[in-house]
C-alpha cells in the first residue's frame, strides 16, 4: 500500500512542487518512480510543476501499488485529464484536458504543435504527450501524459510468455531468470521485447505478430502489473 505524507503546491509557471510519500506491507526494499518513469530508492520527488502524478511503489519481490497525487497551482490555473486507450499499433487514443481555477477562455496545445481551443486531443497512438494550457492571465501550466496501448499483462501477455519460451523447459523454473515470476519477467522485459520481435524467442519463432505486437505494447506501457 502507498500513502500520501506530504504534497507541496507551487506557484504557477514554476517547479516547485514536492510529493513525499510512504509503501508498507510488502517485502525488502521499495523503489519508487513518477508517472512510470525511472525507478529510485527515495519516497520523496521534487521540483515538481503543477499537475496529477501518478506514484507507484514497488518491493523486491515486483508486486506493486500506486498513488495518484495532485499538485496544485497555488495562485491559478490547475490541469485534470481523462485519457482514452489507443490500442496496439494503433491511434485511438484521446486526451481531454480539464481546466480548472484559471481564468477563461483557455488556450490548448500538445508538444510544439499549433495552439487550439478544443480541450480534446484524439487520434493518438501509444506514448507519451506534452500538453500546455494558459489562460486569459497569462498563466500557463504543461504537464506529460502518457496514452497507453491498454494491453493487460494479466489476460494477454502473461499467457504468451507462459506457454512460449526460448529454452525448451524454461517455466519449469530450470532456467534463470524463472519467467513465472513477474518480477523476472518485468525486469527483463526490454529483452523479451527485443528476442520475440526479432523472432529468436521461442526458438521455433511460432508467436504470431499479433502476439509479438502484444508484447512490444506493453513493454512500451512500462511493463505494468495490470
Amino acid at each position: 500500500m502507498v500513502e500520501l505524507v506530504s504534497v507541496q503546491d507551487t506557484d504557477c509557471g514554476l517547479s516547485e512542487g514536492m510529493i513525499e510519500v510512504v509503501a508498507t506491507g510488502g517485502s525488502g526494499i521499495y523503489n519508487y518512480n513518477l508517472n512510470e518513469g525511472e525507478d529510485q530508492p527515495g519516497a520523496v520527488f521534487s521540483t515538481l510543476a503543477a499537475g496529477v502524478y501518478n506514484v507507484t511503489a514497488r518491493d523486491v519481490l515486483g508486486c506493486s501499488a500506486a498513488i495518484e497525487v495532485t499538485v496544485k497551482n497555488k495562485t491559478g490555473l490547475n490541469l485534470a485529464f481523462e485519457t482514452s486507450d489507443a490500442g496496439c499499433k494503433s491511434a485511438g487514443g484521446a486526451i481531454h484536458v480539464i481546466p480548472s481555477d484559471g481564468v477563461p477562455p483557455y488556450l490548448f496545445r500538445m508538444s510544439n504543435g499549433n495552439t487550439q481551443t478544443s480541450d480534446t486531443f484524439a487520434g493518438l497512438v501509444q506514448g507519451q504527450y506534452n500538453i500546455t494550457v494558459s489562460d486569459a492571465t497569462g498563466c500557463e501550466v504543461s504537464q506529460a501524459i502518457r496514452v497507453s496501448s491498454g494491453v493487460r499483462f494479466s489476460t494477454e501477455v502473461s499467457p504468451i510468455i507462459a506457454t512460449s519460451c526460448a529454452i525448451t523447459g524454461c517455466h519449469n523454473g530450470a532456467q534463470f531468470p524463472d519467467l513465472r515470476v513477474f518480477s523476472n519477467i518485468r525486469a527483463n522485459a526490454a529483452m523479451i521485447k527485443k528476442l520475440t520481435g526479432d523472432r529468436t524467442m521461442p526458438e521455433n519463432g511460432t508467436l504470431t505478430q499479433a502476439q509479438i505486437n502484444a508484447i512490444a505494447c506493453w513493454v512500451d506501457d512500462g511493463a505494468v502489473e495490470n
